[in-house]
């Protein structure tokens, strides 16, 4: 199929008329409407109803418009990585982080990598919530869940181990903790819970027959880690954390409650998302295997 005529049946479906492509193209409408029908006979199938006032796809345009809008778009980012090779990386990259990751870990690493390649812009957003990434025009996302977004690339960096801290105040005036059974009581704060309760399992690191169920109701509760360390260092209960906020400056001093026990928590696999592309800029492509190294190099220290 001639790669031409699906670039013009692109033009002519965003322009949404005949008459509008051809200036666009600065072709006549006769050459674009036959230009069309050469493509229809190619295609076999009927891919536009026209009207005077306006064009409506039939069900094998919609397909021919998505496949060619997608193929158009491999074609445009595998020319920039082909021109890119051997020059300065340049562009533009979006990058969506977690509050909590981004302003503890990956924040810092993101100025690292920009003094590097100093050709590339980077937009960067904290934020917990994004899910569509065009709609909130993200290239890049991060996200600590269970789930990704099954309409993105979604690849899989490393488990996030999950720990239990407390502050000294807090622990001198509560502690000891010796053993699963002696968290019964204590006071929590954690992540939201739509019951405010949650039931954490914790696996001895050396004995996987050693397993225990504790249901905890956090008195406070956060999607923002950050606060949950500040509250943790302020002695208002046992932080359900992510292993990362050992960055936070909050944290120095805290005492890690019961560590030789795994802690299953909330959300628990690091993703980097992306849009489906074959070919992603190689800004892109650096920015993701430089945010993959990163992340590999911090879990390995999870122990």
């Amino acid at each position: 199929m001639d790669l031409n005529l699906i670039r013009l049946f692109v033009e002519i479906v965003e322009s949404r008329s005949l008459s509008a492509a051809a200036r666009k193209l600065d072709m006549t409408r006769a050459n674009i409407s036959q230009r069309l029908k050469l493509l229809e006979r190619e295609t076999d199938a009927q891919l536009l109803r026209r009207s005077t006032r306006s064009l409506e796809l039939t069900q094998a345009g919609h397909t021919l418009y998505d496949c060619g809008k997608r193929m158009l778009e491999d074609l445009c980012a595998a020319r920039a990585s082909i021109d890119s090779l051997g020059q300065t990386l340049s562009g533009r990259v979006r990058i969506s982080v977690p509050t909590g990751f981004g302003r503890m870990f990956i924040g810092s690493k993101l100025l690292e990598f920009a003094r590097a390649h100093p050709g590339i812009t980077l937009d960067v957003t904290f934020n917990n919530r994004i899910e569509d990434l065009i709609a909130s025009e993200v290239d890049v996302a991060l996200r600590i869940t269970r789930t990704p977004p099954l309409d993105c690339v979604a690849r899989d960096i490393c488990l996030i181990d999950w720990r239990l801290y407390a502050s000294p105040d807090y622990m001198k005036a509560h502690g000891p903790v010796q053993s699963p059974a002696d968290l019964q009581g204590q006071t929590f704060v954690a992540s939201p819970h739509p019951e405010r309760r949650v039931t954490m399992t914790l696996t001895h690191r050396q004995d996987e027959n050693d397993v225990h169920e504790i249901t905890i109701q956090s008195v406070l509760q956060s999607s923002d880690y950050p606060f949950l360390t500040e509250a943790v260092a302020q002695g208002l209960g046992i932080g359900l954390l992510p292993a990362y906020i050992q960055y936070a400056p909050a944290s120095q001093g805290f005492v890690r409650i019961l560590p030789e026990y795994r802690v299953l928590g909330p959300q628990n696999t690091l993703y980097i998302v992306t849009l489906p592309n074959r070919y992603p800029s190689a800004a892109t492509q650096a920015l993701i295997d430089f945010l993959r190294a990163e992340v590999i190099a911090l879990s390995q220290t999870w122990a």
